[in-house]
């Protein structure tokens, strides 16, 4: 009896990781599909006007500094507050909008607004130029790997800020993932030139942001619905992005008289339904990560999603090439044959980061004993 009721608790637990890692592995799939849509958006409409330069609805050419800096912020912006409302729409759906206001009040909820203030204006502006910089160099998905760093930068990051321990197989996984990035970053730069090795910096930067608030999140994920943190977290960074950083960008380049213009160029344009369906796609890439590593563990859900590295690419290849629904041609250039195999290494490497291979195989060990 006893031995039954053992084995019924172990296949139930089993099942719920399954289901964990489940998630988490669809979050990572969902964060390609928000990459793609995101991207296939600032091609079409008045977008395509801005970054090739050209005049659009009778006002002059947007600056370099603008093409860059500002419009990022503005895909960012419109990006998030989309993906945020999405997120109202579920929290309304499940009853939970009283839940949203109370949480803000909370120190939880001020921890998912710092960490929106951190991986918003700061990363995802940064992950945007840098998506910008590659598909002005014929190749967005080649940067998608490099953001992917933010597993291994969270990992030596914990261990600075918090003393978190950084065993063996995290160290093993660092140089790995290192080791992926400096193949990728070098074959887009000898295939593509500058602008590849300018966007690697800023997904760099990117995977930096990310990886802090990945330490800072911590505390904050744990106490909140995963609903509700993703609301929050998303809102603040869409307004955040739209409110400050946007202007602020736009101030930079000597065009803030041209802000409001630019905003209802953007919001009045068809390709904005594009920006909602991107949106669509970012709420899940968080929630369901945030809902996998309550299930599974931070460690394999960390993992899980970190396989974005391989999903970006493929995701903006079949959007933007196969399928052609940016216009691309059929054979819209994916990786090289030696960027997949740096992106596939990059996962290999994450997983190190966050599985101890020894600690599994001791587990096995000990289920195979018991059976």
């Amino acid at each position: 009896m006893q031995q039954d009721i053992a084995a019924l608790r172990k296949q139930r637990h089993r099942s719920f990781m399954m289901k964990g890692v489940a998630f988490a592995v669809a979050s990572g799939i969902c964060y390609g599909l928000y990459t793609a849509f995101l991207t296939l958006g600032e091609t079409q409409g008045v977008w395509g006007a801005w970054f090739a330069g050209e005049a659009w609805n009778g006002n002059a050419p947007l600056s370099a500094f603008a093409i860059t800096f500002t419009l990022a912020a503005l895909a960012a912006g419109l990006n998030d507050l989309f993906s945020g409302l999405w997120s109202l729409v579920m929290c309304a759906k499940n009853g939970q909008l009283g839940d949203l206001r109370k949480t803000i009040a909370t120190k939880p909820g001020r921890v998912m607004m710092l960490c929106a203030a951190i991986g918003g204006p700061f990363a995802t502006i940064a992950y945007v130029v840098a998506l910008n910089s590659a598909t002005a160099a014929g190749n967005p998905g080649v940067i998608v790997p490099i953001a992917a760093l933010n597993c291994a930068i969270g990992a030596v990051l914990g261990r600075i800020l918090f003393k978190q321990s950084l065993g063996a197989h995290k160290i093993a996984g660092v140089l790995v993932c290192l080791a992926a990035a400096a193949a990728i970053g070098g074959t887009s730069f000898a295939n593509m030139g500058p602008e590849a090795l300018f966007g690697c910096l800023f997904a760099f930067l990117a995977a930096f942001g990310w990886g802090f608030e990945g330490c800072v999140a911590g505390f904050g994920t744990v106490l909140i619905d995963y609903r509700i943190g993703i609301a929050i977290r998303q809102l603040t960074a869409g307004l955040l992005e739209l409110v400050i950083a946007f202007p602020v960008l736009a101030a930079f380049g000597g065009d803030i008289a041209s802000v409001p213009t630019i905003l209802a160029g953007a919001i009045t344009d068809p390709a904005i339904v594009i920006f909602a369906i991107s949106g669509l796609f970012a709420m899940p890439a968080f929630s369901f990560w945030y809902k996998g590593n309550s299930m599974c563990g931070t460690a394999l859900g960390m993992a899980c999603n970190g396989m974005y590295a391989f999903w970006g690419p493929f995701f903006i290849w079949i959007v933007l090439g196969v399928l052609n629904i940016g216009g691309m041609s059929a054979d819209y250039p994916p990786l090289s044959i030696m960027q997949w195999v740096g992106a596939l290494v990059m996962v290999v490497g994450i997983f190190l980061i966050a599985v101890n291979p020894a600690d599994h195989l001791a587990k096995r060990k000990e289920q195979n004993n018991e059976e």
